[in-house]
C-alpha cells in the first residue's frame, strides 16, 4: 500500500496497479498491536542502530535517511491520523488515538483511491518475467486476463508470518524466479516451547519478569516485560523480544543448546534478592513463608514456588534453613528452562530472513539483477525489534521503493 501510494505521488502520470492475492488490503495491519496498530516507535528518533537485524545497518540506514521517524509521524497526521505515545511502559510505541488498526487501513485505502491507484484484489501473481527493460506479470483471478506488462515492478509480498492473512511466502518464489537468493526465513517474535514445572503449575498467569536467552552457554539477550506461562512453555512480550536468536539457533542452525533464564525480580542479582527477602523477614519473623511473599507478585505464585522446592507454605520464616533460603532465591531469580522448540508461523509476528539484501541497491532498493525491479518490506532480510519497528520498515522501505529512482 505504501509503495503504491509513493509510486503514484512521485510519478503522477504513471498508471499504478496494486495486486493483492487476498480479498482485502492490509489484513495484517489489523492484527498489529493487538488490533490497535503500533505504527512506529519514538526510539527511532535516535537512529536505527540496535533495532534492526539480518541486513547490515549500512543497508538499513540509507533507507531511513530518506524517510525517517518524523516523516512517518507527519505522513500519518497528514492523512488525518492523530498519534500518541503509549506511556504505561518505556518501550516507546506510537498508536492512533482511536486505538483501532482499521483507522490506518481505512485512511491508506482512501489515499489509494484519491490518487487513482488501481487496486486488484483476489489477484495472485504467478510469475514475473524480465524482458529487457519491462516485465511480464502472470496473474490468476476471475477475469480472462492472464498477463500484465509493466516497466516497473515493486515486490512487496511480505514474509511468511500469519499465512492466513496473505503473506504465505509466495513472494520468495517470485524473487527466486528472478534470480535472487534467499537467507533461510525462520519465524521470529514468537512463543517458545520448553516443558517445565513452573509453566505447568502457572498456566495462564502473567507477570513482569526479566527474561534472558542463553545459547551454547553464552548470554545473548535480556528483556524486561510481561511473561505469560503456557502449557507448552512461555509467551508474552518479554519472550517475543528475545526469541529471534533462539529461533535462528533452533530453526535455521538446527541446534538445541538453548535455555531461558527467568528472574522474577528484574534488574536484581541473586544477592540483591536475598537481601530484599531478609529485610522483609526481619520485620515479620513470625510470618509464614507463603504470606511473606505476598505483595511481591500475584498471590497464586507463592504457593506454587514453595511447592516446587518442597518448602511447606505454613513454615515460619524464622525457621527456614540456609539451604531452603538458597533454593528459594534461585527459583525466584535464576530459574532455567531448556527450550526444545519454537511455535510456528501462525503464532510468529515477524519473519527473520528473506531476500539477500546484498543484491539490492541500498539507496533505492532496486534489484542489482534487473533494472526496474524493486523489493521492500518483510520480503527482505530485514526484521526489527518488537514495538513498531517492523511496521516502520514497511512504511519507510515502501516509500523509498516507490520513488522508482
Amino acid at each position: 500500500m505504501m509503495a503504491s501510494i509513493s509510486a503514484k505521488k512521485h510519478h503522477p502520470n504513471f498508471k499504478v496497479a496494486l495486486l493483492d492475492r487476498t480479498f482485502a488490503l492490509g489484513r495484517k495491519i489489523l492484527v498489529c498491536g493487538a488490533g490497535r496498530c503500533n505504527i512506529t516507535n519514538i526510539n527511532l528518533q535516535a537512529g536505527v542502530e540496535g533495532h534492526y537485524y539480518g541486513a547490515d545497518t549500512s543497508f538499513v540506514r540509507p533507507v531511513f535517511s530518506q524517510f525517517g521517524y518524523a516523516d512517518i509521524v507527519e505522513y500519518f497526521e497528514d492523512l488525518g491520523v492523530e498519534l500518541y505515545v503509549e506511556r504505561k511502559t518505556t518501550v516507546g510505541k506510537l498508536f492512533p488515538i482511536t486505538d483501532q488498526a482499521k483507522t490506518i487501513t481505512a485512511m491508506l485505502e482512501d489515499e489509494l483511491e484519491r490518487l487513482g491507484v488501481e487496486v486488484m484484489l483476489n489477484t495472485e501473481v504467478k510469475s514475473i518475467v524480465s524482458n529487457n527493460g519491462s516485465f511480464t506479470i502472470g496473474i490468476s483471478n476471475e477475469s480472462p486476463i492472464t498477463e500484465l506488462s509493466s516497466q516497473y515492478v515493486i515486490l512487496a509480498a511480505g514474509g511468511m508470518t500469519y499465512p492466513a492473512l496473505g503473506s504465505n511466502g509466495s513472494g520468495y518464489n517470485l524473487a527466486e524466479q528472478l534470480g535472487h537468493k534467499l537467507v533461510t526465513p525462520v519465524p521470529s517474535a514468537l512463543p517458545l516451547e520448553g516443558k517445565n514445572d513452573l509453566s505447568q503449575e502457572l498456566q495462564g498467569i502473567k507477570l513482569e519478569a526479566e527474561v534472558t536467552s542463553i545459547i551454547a552457554g553464552k548470554v545473548v539477550k535480556s528483556r524486561v516485560d510481561d511473561v505469560m506461562f503456557t502449557k507448552y512453555g512461555l509467551s508474552g512480550p518479554a519472550v517475543l523480544n528475545i526469541s529471534r536468536e533462539v529461533s535462528l539457533r533452533i530453526n535455521r542452525e538446527q541446534k538445541h543448546d538453548v535455555e531461558i533464564k527467568l528472574n522474577l525480580f528484574p534488574g536484581k542479582s541473586s544477592d540483591d534478592v536475598k537481601d530484599l527477602l531478609s529485610k522483609r523477614w526481619r520485620k515479620r519473623s513470625e510470618q509464614t513463608i507463603e504470606k511473606s511473599l505476598y505483595g511481591l507478585f500475584p498471590n497464586k505464585i507463592a504457593p506454587v514456588i514453595l511447592k516446587l522446592i518442597n518448602i511447606n507454605s505454613t513454615k515460619l520464616v524464622k525457621a527456614l534453613s540456609a539451604d531452603e533460603v538458597e533454593k528459594l532465591v534461585e527459583i525466584l531469580s535464576d530459574y532455567r528452562i531448556k527450550i526444545s522448540a519454537t511455535r510456528g508461523w501462525n503464532e510468529a509476528e515477524f519473519t527473520a530472513g528473506g531476500v539477500d539484501t546484498t543484491e539490492l541497491k541500498p539507496n533505492t532498493l532496486e534489484s542489482k539483477l534487473h533494472k526496474g525491479l524493486y523489493l521492500c518490506g518483510e520480503i527482505l532480510d530485514v526484521d526489527g525489534d518488537v514495538g513498531g519497528f517492523n511496521l516502520s520498515w514497511a512504511w519507510v522501505s515502501g516509500f523509498v521503493s516507490g520513488k522508482l529512482s
